[in-house]
Formats: structure tokens, sequence, C-alpha cells
């Protein structure tokens, strides 16, 4: 049985939100005048989705990139409006975080995404995103993404925990293979009933 951690991390999409690019891409397309095969090309096909959820570009230059390729001006609020409004909370993962809080067990954030997503989401005050977390480590925030060494690395520094005392859950392997190269305890993230089983053993 997993040891009781001293620290969680979550991550955001597809643990605590659902997200549908696909709604992202037609959203975009329908500002743009554009279809959403191109979208997709353009932006989640490209390098631009990761150089905007890096921080390496603002959402002004992600939209004017779109708009340079498509030879159009585009809105670049409603752009990032588009892009950002495919988010649904997954409320059925309350009871881990109750009883993770419980426990008094710190949680933390660890999310790859970008400005625009962030800013839409805090404006919705899910109750899954709100007021949980501390800290909140994001990717366009540090320059890194999961499962680059370096945003585990800042995350286990800001939770001021040794990483072997860390658990992180993620939906995607490849996330939760690069914590477990950073010693973290790690449990890919399957549906909210299964996690919170594994959590419960912690008790």
């Amino acid at each position: 049985m997993m040891q009781r951690p001293d620290f969680v991390y979550f991550d955001l999409g597809n643990v605590l939100c659902f997200f549908d690019n696909h709604l992202s891409a037609r959203q975009m397309a329908e500002v743009a005048g554009s279809d959403p095969a191109t979208i997709r090309r353009l932006v989640f096909e490209s390098d631009l989705e990761h150089r905007f959820e890096t921080g390496l570009i603002s959402g002004e230059e992600f939209v004017a990139e779109i708009a340079a390729r498509l030879d159009r001006s585009l809105s670049t609020v409603d752009m990032l409006e588009a892009a950002s409004a495919m988010f649904q909370p997954n409320l059925e993962i309350f009871p881990v975080l109750e009883a993770i809080r419980k426990m008094g067990i710190p949680m933390g954030l660890l999310s790859n995404t970008n400005q625009a997503h962030w800013e839409w989401i805090c404006k919705q005050n899910y109750p899954v995103v709100q007021g949980w977390f501390d800290p909140i480590i994001l990717s366009f925030e540090v320059k890194a993404m999961k499962p680059a060494p370096t945003i585990y690395d800042v995350a286990r520094q800001r939770a001021s925990f040794p990483a072997d005392r860390i658990f992180f859950t993620d939906d995607r392997l490849d996330n939760i293979e690069g914590a477990k190269a950073a010693s973290w305890q790690v449990s890919q993230f399957l549906d909210a009933a299964s996690l919170l089983k594994l959590v419960e053993g912690w008790s």
C-alpha cells in the first residue's frame, strides 16, 4: 500500500476539469471564419499551442499568429474566449478533495495550461478549483511543461516537502512518468472513485 504523503498535487485538465479541444477548434473556427480542421492544424498540430502554454508568447501573439496564417484580422478577446470556453468542472472529484483536506494534507495544483485558459477558468469560480490549492504551478508561468524535469523541481521547491513525500495524480501517463522519475509518489487518474479508494487507504 502507498504510504501517506505529506503533500498532494493535482493536475487540472481531465482531473479537476474536463476539456474538449475539438470544441475549442470549432469555436475558434467560427470566430475566425475558417474551418475546424484548419484551426486544429494551425494551433494543435503545430508548435503554437506549446509556445503559448510555456509562456513563450502572449495571448495577443497567439491570436496574431493565427490571424497572419489565415491572412485576416481577428479579435484577440473573441478568439481567446472561443479557445477557452471548453471546460466543465469534474464535480465527482469533490469527495477526494474533502477527504484529503480532512486528513490535514495540503494540496497544490500542477498544470500544463496557458494564461487565457487559466483566467477563463478562474472567472467561472468552479468550486473544484477555487480555494483548495497552494501553491498553484502553471506551465505558462514557470515556462516549462510536464513531463520536463524543470516543472517538477519548481513544484517540489514550492511545496517545501521532500520529493518522496509528494503525491501526484494526472490523467496522462507521460506526466505521471515524469513525476515518478522525480521520485514522487504517483497514480494515474482514471476516475474519481478509484482515486478516492486510494486516498482512503492513507488514513
